[in-house]
């Protein structure tokens, strides 16, 4: 199989069970970095907040609560059969703080994840699938979170790395597809969206990128020029046009 689960949400609940302090960030520095102390043995702790607040452990407790990691693990088995994709890459759940931490910026985080160098990807194989502490826990959001992850690195793997706006949105609305993700841009506001990124798809500009798919709030947080977009209104965009192109996602990443 080219995605292998691997259960890590134990190993981040250890973390946040030591007091905050010295104390816990160099038990995380123990359980992130190898025994030589020359490499990282479990990347995906490499994005969480050792020094997050109560309400991380509380998000690793609920997500243990629902058996988040068996349905993860359903999720990728779903994602190895559908998509059928060499080579091998370890992938496991990490919770992201984007509620009250200042150790990860989402968006920032998103984009570079969307417009990444996949043999740089390849250099450890092993993959973060993030769970933001600002989306609700449940069910549906982990296999969501899982098979949406999934399918971008196939694309990247597949068709390489998203030059221009116009690229990045078919990539993304047809990873959002094959999660399953429901339209919620109403037919007013897709057509106002599609106007507004219209004149930018050809652009290849990091904070054209980057404001087009976040919108005007995290547009102007992260010092970008705004477009008069509302939050996330480039993903709605690209889910829509997604769908509206009738090929499944899996025929998409051929094309």
């Amino acid at each position: 199989m080219p995605f292998e689960y691997v259960p890590l949400l134990h190993v981040q609940r250890e973390i946040y069970a030591v007091p905050r302090g010295m104390g816990r960030f160099r038990k995380y520095l123990q359980t992130m970095v190898n025994p030589a102390g020359d490499d990282v043995a479990l990347p995906p702790l490499a994005a969480i907040n050792p020094m997050g607040k109560e309400h991380v452990a509380a998000y690793v407790d609920a997500l243990l609560e629902l058996g988040a990691e068996a349905l993860a693990a359903q999720a990728t088995e779903d994602a190895n059969r559908r998509l059928g994709l060499e080579p091998a890459l370890k992938v496991s759940l990490a919770v992201l703080d984007d509620l009250k931490g200042g150790w990860t910026d989402r968006s920032a985080y998103e984009l570079g994840f969307l417009t990444s160098d996949p043999r740089a990807l390849l250099k450890r194989p092993w993959l973060a699938l993030p769970c933001w502490t600002s989306e609700a826990p449940s069910r549906a959001y982990v296999r969501r979170a899982t098979l949406s992850t999934l399918y971008r690195y196939a694309h990247l793997l597949q068709r390489g790395k998203p030059r221009t706006l116009g690229q990045l949105l078919w990539a993304e609305g047809h990873a959002l597809a094959f999660a399953g993700v429901q339209p919620w841009l109403e037919e007013e506001e897709l057509a106002y969206t599609r106007a507004v990124v219209a004149p930018y798809r050809d652009s290849g500009r990091y904070p054209t990128l980057f404001a087009c798919l976040f919108g005007d709030e995290a547009a102007k947080a992260s010092g970008h020029a705004p477009l008069g977009l509302s939050p996330r209104a480039g993903f709605g965009l690209a889910l829509a046009e997604a769908l509206e192109s009738g090929l499944t996602p899996e025929a998409a990443l051929t094309l």
